[in-house]
């Protein structure tokens, strides 16, 4: 076993394994965080930012915009990250996805920005992760990235690395434009990193594909992705983290909540494998 993939309950998580591979890939999804989760948290040992983050960070768009940025993030951030009550973190969330997407009408962000931010993105993918994409539309597991970042610089970058499949489905949120091409606002409710999870798909094709799919591979890089799978009947989830910056104490929390723990912003090649294992078994 490679020394940086850790599995707290090796016992039950070979249970897991195999339950679900007993039961074959048609009764199988994949739900998954998409920053630092399908991407990598460092490139050439830099700390990278979220695809949202880079708006503010590589100047797209007026200087006061990304003043005014850096003021609401050094406002919520510490709330997000803090420990108050989630219940309690959830409108605050809410405040500050609502009123940076003021700003980012104010400054007349567009479609034109989107392209800029994907072209000059320091954005990459996990390492190996064309093999993940490839094996599930091969077998057309539905994949889902829920993520509380912007649908639409997600979808434009997957396109842009060829990965963007028919079974891969973006729940997040996408912006309504005018007739300029300038965003309006956001096409449904505000999605923040506290209420992303399965139940905002219940009305989506989506949703149609895995009601019946029981079983589940959860990828993830913070506890709060845990939430993801909530909101729908699941059988089997195996819970699968990337801990990108681990400590002591850290670890040995994420060691309760998650079956797998990928250290050192590791390839995806685990998940490779576990997948193979599952479409091989039918």
């Amino acid at each position: 076993m490679d020394h940086n993939i850790i599995i707290p309950n090796p016992k039950e998580f070979e249970k897991k394994k195999s339950a679900i591979i007993k039961e074959g890939y048609k009764n199988l999804h994949i739900i998954t965080d998409f920053d630092r989760t399908l991407t990598k948290a460092f490139v050439d040992g830099e700390n990278t930012y979220s695809i949202i983050a880079q708006i503010r960070e590589k100047r797209h768009l007026d200087k006061e915009y990304v003043k005014e940025s850096f003021e609401l993030r050094d406002i919520y951030r510490p709330i997000e990250l803090s420990n108050m009550p989630v219940a309690e973190k959830c409108p605050k969330m809410v405040e500050w996805w609502q009123k940076h997407l003021d700003l980012l009408v104010k400054y007349k962000m567009n479609k034109c920005v989107i392209e800029k931010v994907i072209k000059d993105s320091s954005t990459r993918l996990r390492d190996n992760i064309s093999n993940f994409f490839s094996l599930t539309m091969k077998k057309n597991i539905p994949v889902l990235i829920l993520s509380a970042s912007v649908g639409d610089m997600i979808q434009e970058y997957l396109k842009s690395n060829r990965v963007l499949y028919n079974n891969v489905h973006i729940i997040s949120n996408f912006f309504n434009y005018k007739k300029d091409g300038n965003v309006s606002g956001y096409k449904s409710r505000i999605i923040h990193t506290f209420n992303k999870n399965e139940a905002a798909i219940k009305d989506t094709r989506y949703y149609e594909e895995i009601k019946d799919r029981k079983n589940v591979i959860l990828l993830g890089d913070t506890i709060g992705d845990l939430s993801m799978a909530e909101g729908l009947d699941h059988k089997i989830i195996i819970k699968i983290c990337f801990l990108n910056q681990e400590t002591k104490d850290n670890l040995k929390e994420y060691e309760k909540h998650f079956d797998v723990i990928i250290l050192e912003d590791g390839p995806m090649d685990f998940v490779n494998d576990l997948v193979k294992h599952i479409i091989r078994s039918d």
